[in-house]
């Protein structure tokens, strides 16, 4: 089994917030843990704006998106291709999703097909979560 982790799952490894702690839990256990490329721009985004609202320090969001690489790099992660985004695309048709949202989806489905593997995908948002029961994917709610 493999736990792809969106980016607001993700987030929750750097930043205390409900959750935290499963996020921690399944990185501390070194459980088979995936990611979208497209974390690599959300998660800085939502680190610095936590910044620019004042609940982090700027130093703080240097150390965290800092770390962010060698992280990533040490999970699987799924690259964005152009039939990727074809199925996110396809995805924003009949699921109410955010187009990042669309692409995080997307990228654990395909991650799914191509290892044969379960695949239980871990988010926060409500939304997401039920598309991604839709899909036929495990969900593990984390926040």
């Amino acid at each position: 089994m493999i736990y792809f982790l969106d980016a607001s799952a993700l987030v929750k490894r750097y930043v205390a917030e409900r959750g935290s702690d499963v996020v921690r839990g399944l990185v501390r256990r070194r459980r088979s843990l995936a990611a979208s490329r497209i974390s690599s721009v959300e998660i800085p985004a939502a680190i610095w704006k936590r910044a620019r609202a004042g609940d982090i320090t700027a130093d703080t969001a240097k150390s965290i998106t800092a770390r962010l690489g060698p992280d990533l790099a040490e999970m699987r992660v799924v690259e964005v291709r152009a039939a990727l985004l074809d199925r996110a695309a396809d995805l924003v048709a009949h699921r109410p999703l955010r187009a990042y949202d669309a692409v995080q989806l997307a990228s654990a489905a395909w991650l799914g097909t191509e290892t044969g593997l379960a695949i239980t995908f871990a988010c926060s948002d409500a939304a997401l979560a039920k598309a991604a029961t839709a899909e036929g994917l495990r969900v593990l709610r984390v926040g």
